[in-house]
């Protein structure tokens, strides 16, 4: 299923203009600590609703399982892209098949 909202550390929930249509975000830290930005279809975030996140690896990070830059991934974890900004990564994620 991928992240599970109780799993996630929320810092905030809900829309700003990388928002696809239909959709809501959550920014929040998950249980390794990294920075998620996920997406939801509807308007409050739902595990059921789930269609992916953004992984915002730390500024000048050493660890070198994670990404250097933005990389997003959809619903069941696998890698969807880290090629563009932040609103064409999210909107991909939104046309992603369930």
């Amino acid at each position: 299923m991928g992240i599970r909202l109780a799993d996630l550390d929320i810092r905030w929930t809900g829309t700003d203009d990388t928002t696809p249509d239909g959709h809501v975000l959550a920014l929040g830290t998950d249980s390794a600590g990294l920075l998620q930005l996920c997406l939801y279809a509807g308007d409050t975030p739902a595990d059921d609703q789930f269609r992916g996140s953004l992984l915002l690896p730390p500024d000048g990070h050493q660890e070198s399982f994670l990404p250097t830059r933005t990389t997003a991934y959809g619903p069941g974890g696998a890698w969807v892209t880290s090629g563009g900004d932040q609103t064409s990564m999210l909107a991909r994620l939104a046309n992603q098949p369930t």
